[in-house]
């Protein structure tokens, strides 16, 4: 089953957005000449959404369609300008550039992925679109950054419970150290939370 269009299936995060990844783009070569073709999005409940890409190296445009509730399906063509930039040990590199209106001023700025949360794609910045992680409780925030110090020794996040991970060998052992550090005073606030959650959980309980 496809959705189609642009409607959005979020709620304000960019984890419930549709991004658009220009280094992404690139790679299916869509920055080298006028290839025409599509993206699509698959989520969890395996429908997906699609739109058309005509490709250009000034330049991309998205073709798709986009509802607003209660309303018909209305076609939308979007221009989406690209910038390119050197990079530091030579080549070039390409960059999105917001061309959309929010609030009465133009973005123009220059980014690596756009959303669809809305009828246009546009920069995390001017959806205001948050991470789940900045929404969710202390718990969320504390196990997050956990996973977070695992990924910089290359190693999944199963829980608080288990060894620090293994060093890498490619890391100086001062470098582990101080990452290893780091994971035990994450372990000591996620545990700290805990307790200070579980603490006013109970005095809601003898209040009532």
């Amino acid at each position: 089953m496809s959705r189609g269009g642009h409607n959005w299936k979020g709620h304000g995060t960019v984890e419930g957005a549709r991004p658009l990844d220009v280094m992404k783009v690139a790679r299916a070569g869509y920055l080298s000449g006028s290839r025409s073709g599509g993206w699509q999005w698959t989520y969890q409940d395996e429908t997906t959404a699609f739109i058309g890409i005509t490709g250009g190296r000034q330049a991309i445009t998205l073709d798709y369609r986009t509802q607003t509730r209660g309303e018909d399906w209305q076609p939308v063509h979007q221009r989406v300008p690209i910038r390119w930039t050197p990079c530091r040990f030579g080549g070039e590199r390409p960059w999105f550039v917001c061309d959309v209106m929010a609030n009465g001023v133009h973005c123009g700025r220059q980014v690596a992925k756009l959303y669809g949360s809305g009828r246009l794609f546009a920069c995390r910045q001017c959806y205001r679109l948050g991470y789940q992680v900045q929404r969710g409780g202390l718990m969320d925030r504390a196990h997050h950054r956990l996973a977070r110090l695992h990924r910089k020794l290359g190693a999944d996040y199963d829980g608080p419970d288990g060894p620090p991970p293994p060093r890498p060998k490619w890391m100086r052992q001062r470098t582990y150290q101080r990452a290893v550090q780091q994971i035990e005073n994450g372990e000591d606030h996620l545990n700290a939370v805990f307790v200070a959650g579980a603490q006013r959980l109970l005095a809601r309980i003898d209040r009532s």
